[in-house]
């Protein structure tokens, strides 16, 4: 394309020139001379409107292109910070310790590097706490101690709930110490409250950078202008200039020029008089401007003026000199052709500029001749085309570039356009010969001449690939939405900023089906509320001034969209109405069906009235409670009286009793082993037996008393439960022979051998149930059978039974045979003895160990009576090391010092200890004992713990302080207390072991075992210290 130059004034000068020199010639040479210098004035006047002119439109042109990549710049980081805003409200983090704990995360400085990253505009992402401390970024980890709360964009954001992006003044970056601009978004809580915010620091050189790629020459600006007219970026840079608010000497002249994208003539910043640009950014308070100097603008024109004016000038000379100087025509030519060659150069660079436009607004044009069958295109025509410049492109070439899918829909367009002689105006997508496919806008129209008539068409061709990128982001995200709003469990309906209808969700279209049927898209609030009322959806006036208020009353809650309400509509259904305010100024509703919590609440509020009922006449009884306490506080007082005297009294009464018992049972046991007649050694037994029966009740009594205090514990030792079995059965096979009852044993394979528990309790239960069957037992056998099944956490449950052939139990007598003191008859205890406690203590200790206790029996002969008890499975580390507890064989040297004020139990101890060959020295009281000590060395001190003068606790604490080696001698404490927690405190005051009396050898030689240190170690198979025919340390239990 090509610009022809205007050789008006040299036709006219050649014109003249062709005339004769005569008086008329001078003449017309004068007024020639006239009209040229008019000519020239005017001529000078019309190339400076033109070169302003032409100015004006390629700066709006420039600052068009350059607010839309600026827009398009901006909203990328936008909508990378409102991505990342999304995530974090999906959190419903409520307080800012929450967001500033959970964004101070690697996993978040690497996600936020990585958005970064594809945003080269920009150097750093960052989240801030609602003080303003740096929480994280994307530039460095870990986050360094920054805080920006003196900064604009944190005061505005922390105290305004603004939903918008802000843009805050450009500083230099506590960073990297380069210029930075921050595009910042408010971070809110489910309740709107302040978090903290996130911002995008957007790096000006790359602004800079953009603005010098089109740098327009010398005396040219490229600005970013905010709003209230702050100077955010600038080239040429001016470092001084960044952040200072633009003034002006007209009030509101900024604003106008703005509004109207005016180019007006200003006086700048710099002092120099410039042509600017305005052009707003779309969607950002921002605005871009670009300026000229005037001097620059002007200075081809004040030489194309010049030149004008010289040329005239010499026009003049030349028409004055024509006919005298012939010569002088040859130099006005010359200075003709330079003014034609400058005039040229004028428009070129005018054409260029036109086509840089045409480039950074990615537009071209087009041009064809009157038949159509060729097109002149311009080079950025090309270079969208992707195609190599040509002289002409022909219908088929350009036709060949429409995708196929395109073609037909742009041949009827074309089509309806030559038929109807119309504009045409089409979108639609060409294939570049490198395959990329672009979406352009065409828009031609036809060319005429001065009369009319066509002679060509002239079209533009803009490449919208970018827009067209931009609305399918924008229809896919307006999909999401839509979809969102649907999958809302609650009724959704939106307006814009017109407060007309957009659109509503299916919800809300269930809860008002006619009102749904309705509404259509556009319809203003005032609309959509007249059909509420025709819908009958509400109790409001039908007409007249009452419907008129209760409109404007309606539209102006909607409006404040501040507020929510609840109403009950005719239908029944209470809906709650919550209207917000969008971001451009549109209101978004929700409707949420709230008649199932009205129900609740009105039930709530029934239950609430019944609970103050309640709670008055509790308060009524609260008084009598109180009243009560008093009298129950003083009985509790009394009871806590007597159950200590209670436990004063067992105490003597074990120490009392157990004291001579012990010396009955020594003594007797040894007259059993002396030389004796068949009639004395009767007389014998019978003392023994009678001696052991009295042990039983007194045992059984204590064991009772402590099991009702709760003062008795289950062990939890690793035991041999064949071994515990066996023992039992063991003790009591000569009381079944002697009735001639065979004792048998059965156990389910599988048991495990060694468990963890209490085998003393689980053998007392054992002797008690297998002397009863023995005792109820004429003839027959007598079964022991051991079953388990397995538990969790490695426990298992064992199960006893023992099933003799005695005598059958009535139901009846079974429901209350377990109760202390009860026997299935009186006659039975005149027949068997006994006190009735021993089933009530088995069932006490079973429950104890976590089992329990029953019976199997009729009228018939036999009875089976069971137990079980939770036992642990012994580790097999453990049973690998197991090993049966030594016992002493015989120490010929061992030296024991007895400390017993009873001469009874002092003989007793001496002689079963000589019997050993043990050496007994006896004292006694404590002082004695501490003396013995101190005057000879000892093996071990047999210590009673109730002495007079000095009891055996103060003598073990006496000795225990000696300086000598003495201190360290084994004290055995002998105590007739049985009660539980007394050998925890004799082991407390220094006592190595303890014997409980009635002494029994075999306990007191295993203390010594344990406690001596000569004797020797054998294992504990050796044959018993005691006939195996012993009677049981516990009384036989009567039905």
């Amino acid at each position: 394309m090509s610009i022809s130059p205007d050789d008006d004034d040299m036709e006219v000068k050649q014109r003249y020139n062709d005339r004769e020199s005569d008086f008329p010639t001078m003449v017309a040479a004068i007024v020639l001379v006239l009209m040229m210098a008019v000519g020239a004035f005017f001529n000078i006047l019309t190339l400076r409107q033109r070169a302003e002119q032409d100015t004006k439109k390629n700066l709006a042109k420039l600052a068009l292109v350059i607010s839309e990549e600026t827009s398009r710049s901006f909203q990328s980081v936008d909508l990378t910070l409102r991505a990342i805003l999304e995530r974090i409200a999906e959190k419903n983090y409520a307080t800012p310790a929450q967001l500033r704990n959970a964004m101070a995360d690697q996993t978040v400085y690497d996600s936020l590097s990585e958005k970064a990253s594809g945003l080269p505009q920009i150097s750093n992402i960052a989240i801030f706490d609602a003080d303003g401390v740096l929480v994280n970024n994307s530039l460095l980890w870990p986050a360094p101690l920054i805080s920006i709360d003196d900064r604009e964009q944190f005061r505005y954001l922390s105290e305004v709930d603004d939903t918008n992006s802000i843009i805050g003044e450009p500083v230099l970056s506590r960073i990297d110490g380069s210029w930075k601009l921050f595009l910042a978004r408010r971070i809110n809580g489910p309740d709107r409250r302040f978090l903290g915010l996130i911002e995008a620091s957007i790096k000006l050189k790359s602004l800079e950078d953009f603005y010098q790629s089109i740098d327009l020459g010398e005396g040219s600006t490229i600005a970013l202008i905010r709003r209230d007219g702050a100077l955010l970026a600038r080239y040429p840079r001016t470092d001084t200039m960044i952040g200072r608010r633009l003034t002006d000497p007209e009030p509101g002249k900024m604003e106008r020029d703005l509004k109207e994208g005016a180019v007006v003539s200003r006086l700048a910043l710099d002092g120099e008089h410039r042509y600017v640009a305005y052009r707003p950014v779309k969607d950002f308070p921002l605005t871009v401007s670009t300026t000229l100097t005037q001097d620059v603008v002007l200075a081809s024109w004040r030489g194309d003026a010049t030149i004008e004016a010289f040329g005239a000038l010499g026009a003049v000379a030349g028409v004055l000199l024509l006919l005298s100087v012939l010569t002088r025509q040859i130099g006005k030519g010359r200075r003709s052709a330079l003014l034609l060659a400058r005039q040229n150069a004028r428009f070129a660079r005018s054409r260029q500029m036109l086509l840089d436009a045409q480039r950074i607004g990615k537009l071209g044009h087009w041009m064809t001749n009157a038949a159509g069958d060729s097109a002149v295109w311009s080079p950025q025509l090309f270079e969208i085309a992707g195609l190599a410049p040509r002289p002409g492109v022909s219908l088929d070439q350009f036709l060949a570039l429409i995708h196929p899918e395109d073609l037909q829909v742009f041949l009827h367009e074309l089509e309806l356009s030559r038929s109807g002689d119309t504009k045409l105006i089409h979108e639609l997508r060409w294939v570049r010969p490198d395959g990329a496919i672009r979406w352009i806008r065409m828009e031609a129209d036809r060319r005429r001449d001065a009369n009319g008539d066509p002679v060509g068409v002239f079209g533009i061709v803009q490449d919208i690939t970018e827009r067209k990128r931009a609305e399918a982001a924008a229809e896919a995200s307006r999909h999401l939405l839509v979809d969102a709003i649907e999958s809302m469990s609650q009724g959704f309906v939106l307006y814009d900023k017109h407060d007309r209808f957009v659109l509503a969700n299916s919800h809300f279209k269930e809860m008002f089906p006619e009102l749904a049927d309705r509404m259509k898209p556009g319809m203003r609030y005032e609309d959509v509320l007249c059909a509420v009322h025709q819908s009958d959806l509400v109790d409001a006036p039908k007409a007249g001034a009452s419907f008129d208020e209760w409109l404007a009353r309606t539209t102006a809650w909607h409006r404040a969209a501040n507020r929510p309400i609840e109403r009950r509509y005719d239908n029944g259904r209470w809906i709650r109405l919550v209207d917000h305010r969008t971001s451009d100024g549109g209101i978004a509703g929700l409707r949420t069906d709230i008649t199932d919590f009205k129900t609740i609440e009105a039930a709530l509020e029934q239950k609430v009235a019944d609970l103050e009922l309640a709670r008055n006449n509790l308060e009524s009884q609260k008084q009598e409670l109180v009243a009560k306490s008093a009298d129950l506080e003083l009985a509790k007082e009394t009871a806590e009286a007597a159950s200590r005297a209670k436990s004063d009294f067992l105490a003597i009464m074990s120490h009392e009793i157990r004291t001579p018992m012990s010396g009955m049972v020594g003594m007797i046991d040894l007259l059993r082993e002396t030389p004796l007649t068949a009639e004395q050694k009767g007389y014998a037994e019978i003392a023994k037996e009678s001696v052991n029966s009295l042990l039983g009740v007194t045992n059984d009594i204590l064991d009772f008393s402590k099991l009702e205090a709760g003062e008795l514990k289950a062990e939890a030792i690793d035991f041999d439960i064949e071994h515990t079995i066996g023992g039992a059965i063991s003790l009591m096979k000569a009381k079944a022979q002697a009735k001639q009852l065979d004792i048998r044993t059965v156990l389910t394979p599988g048991l495990p051998k060694w468990l963890v528990g209490d085998p003393s309790r689980i053998r007392q239960i054992l002797l008690n149930l297998i002397n009863n069957a023995i005792k109820f037992t004429e003839q027959g056998a007598i079964s022991v059978k051991a079953s388990y099944h397995s538990l969790d956490d490695d426990k298992i449950e064992l199960r006893i039974e023992i099933v003799d052939t005695g005598i059958g139990i009535p139901m009846e007598v079974q429901q209350r045979l377990f109760n202390p003191f009860v026997q299935a008859d009186t006659s039975i205890s005149r027949k068997y003895g006994g006190t009735g406690l021993g089933l009530a203590i088995c069932k006490q200790l079973a429950l104890m160990m976590g089992g329990e206790i029953g019976v199997r029996s009729g009228p018939e002969p036999g009875s089976t009576f069971w137990f079980t008890v939770h036992c642990g499975i012994c580790a097999a580390a453990t049973i690998a090391n197991k090993q049966v507890d030594p016992v002493l064989a015989g120490d010929l040297f061992l030296e024991i010092l007895v400390a017993e004020d009873s001469p009874i139990i002092a003989s007793l101890i001496s002689t079963l200890l000589g019997k050993r060959s043990y050496t007994a020295d006896v004292v006694g009281n404590g002082h004695l004992a501490v003396a013995a000590v101190q005057a000879k060395r000892y093996d071990l001190v047999l210590m009673d713990v109730q002495m007079p003068e000095m009891d055996g606790i103060s003598a073990t604490r006496a000795i225990r302080a000696l300086p000598g080696t003495e201190r360290n001698i084994p004290i055995i404490a002998l105590t007739a207390n049985a009660f539980v927690g007394q050998r925890e405190s004799y082991l407390a005051a220094g006592m190595d072991d303890c014997v409980t009396k009635p002494i029994q050898p075999n306990d007191l030689f295993a203390a010594i075992s344990r406690c001596g240190r000569k004797g020797l170690r054998v294992i504990a198979d050796q044959a018993p210290l005691v006939p195996e025919s012993a009677e049981p340390a516990t009384e036989s239990i009567s039905r």
